[in-house]
């Protein structure tokens, strides 16, 4: 069943409820009024007939002869009356009342009402030169029965004629109600993986249709990312590792053609490991980038010590090429609490990679093959500077230094793929850093790092 019926039939069936209680209270109310309006007019008559029978003295058969003659063309009431030792002295028709609890309130000096066998009975008490009697009359109202039957049969029909407005109105409201989800859905379906770009409509109004297309719209945009990084990802190894694979199949080819001595076999092995190096260094650094290409909620995240990770990049880095030279210090320090001074919320391996990258790039870059490294802690912000005394960057390289596969002009210095500043800029802005270049050709360069300290990262 589709939310607009269902809605529908539980909006009409509540308010049809609802207005079968009032229906119910209408009739009960009006019936109430009824009998206490009939009451009335047959404690009007009692009242009547005994004046007629103790004041006026009128004989008892001639009042029974008017009783009888009105009762055909009235609905004239029965009266019996008692004397106080409640003895009958007068009756209409011979009739008796034995009813206990009808006796008990006139001993106790009231009136009283009851019906019994769809008559309605009352009984006061009379006082007549001094002497009490018990007097009880008895009618049917007719007349209030068939108006209260045409009232029932009246309000049944408008009760029927208005639940069937109800779920006509029910089935109108909930199809206008969730129009916009179905013109939702409708979009929805028009976006597939050739229109990730595609987005969903934001309503005027800012309601639960408009926070639902959002969060929708929000999806999307997580989802084309994650598909075109992924889309990136294939077609840039696709690409990338063409070449040096390409040169390590040539050079085997001619290892098996053309040598004939030890040493140019060497020589051929030595070329084929260099490529095979080359290949693992670029899937490398294309895995590091897909994982700094990640949506932070992707990303495990856990409080993490930044000078620990820049020792141990620092470490790396010494270790996989000897005659690289890394110097780390540490400014502005607060010494009554050291151990928390470079704490921050992060992803250990990616910040691993970052630091690392910029090492390497400092000292490859560089004619001393040195680095340093500062880190300080001031003003709410952990910063780290990576410096070198290289060949520097030319300005206007510098804005384009962090996009992917670029290489300036100083690309023939140095052996390199491109990937690395764009691995750097990721992860930094992953963490809600902030990465600066400060250069100057055949002086050195900069990268300042910043990293807010009580950034809260939303896992």
């Amino acid at each position: 069943m589709k939310i607009a019926i269902r809605t529908a039939l539980i909006y009409g069936i509540l308010t049809a409820s609802i207005l079968l209680v009032f229906a119910y209270g209408v009739i009960w109310i009006s019936k109430e009024n009824q009998n206490e309006e009939f009451f009335d007019r047959l404690g009007y008559k009692i009242t009547w007939r005994a004046e007629f029978y103790f004041d006026a003295g009128v004989d008892e058969n001639m009042i029974r002869f008017l009783h009888i003659r009105n009762k055909k063309i009235l609905n004239e009431a029965d009266i019996s009356i008692y004397n106080a030792d409640k003895e009958l002295i007068f009756s209409d028709i011979n009739i008796s009342f034995d009813n206990s609890f009808a006796w008990k309130k006139l001993d106790k000096g009231l009136t009283a009402k009851w019906s019994q066998n769809h008559q309605q009975y009352m009984g006061v008490i009379y006082t007549h030169k001094n002497k009490k009697y018990y007097i009880f009359g008895r009618a049917k109202d007719v007349t209030g029965e068939f108006y209260m039957q045409r009232l029932i049969h009246h309000i049944k029909i408008i009760y029927v004629i208005s639940v069937l407005v109800i779920f006509g109105i029910g089935f109108i409201f909930s199809y206008y109600t969730l129009k916009p989800l179905k013109e939702i859905i409708n979009q929805i379906r028009d976006i597939s993986e050739q229109k990730l770009n595609h987005r969903l409509k934001l309503p005027k109004t800012k309601d639960e249709i408009y926070e639902l297309s959002d969060t929708f719209n929000t999806t999307f945009n997580r989802l084309e990312k994650s598909f075109n990084t992924h889309k990136n990802f294939v077609s840039t190894i696709s690409h990338e590792l063409r070449t040096p694979l390409s040169a390590l199949i040539a050079e085997l080819q001619l290892a098996k053609e053309l040598n004939i001595t030890l040493e140019d076999y060497k020589q051929s092995i030595d070329n084929a490991l260099s490529d095979a190096e080359k290949a693992t260094n670029l899937s490398t650094a294309l895995l590091d980038l897909a994982r700094a290409s990640y949506d932070i909620s992707q990303v495990s995240l856990d409080k993490v010590r930044l000078d620990e990770i820049l020792i141990d990049a620092k470490l790396y880095i010494l270790n996989k090429n000897h005659d690289y030279k890394v110097n780390v210090s540490y400014d502005n320090l607060d010494l009554n609490d050291f151990s928390n001074d470079f704490e921050l919320i992060g992803n250990q391996y990616l910040l691993y990679i970052a630091f690392a990258n910029l090492i390497e790039n400092a000292c490859k870059y560089s004619e001393d093959k040195s680095c340093k490294v500062s880190i300080s802690n001031k003003n709410n912000f952990i910063t780290l500077e990576f410096t070198d005394n290289g060949i520097g960057i030319p300005k206007d390289e510098q804005k384009k230094v962090f996009d992917l596969f670029f290489r300036g002009k100083n690309k023939n210095y140095n052996q390199g793929n491109g990937i690395g500043l764009s691995i750097v800029q990721q992860i930094i802005n992953l963490h809600q850093g902030i990465i600066e270049l400060i250069s100057e050709e055949n002086k050195g360069s900069s990268f300042i790092i910043k990293f807010k300290i009580e950034n809260n990262i939303s896992e």
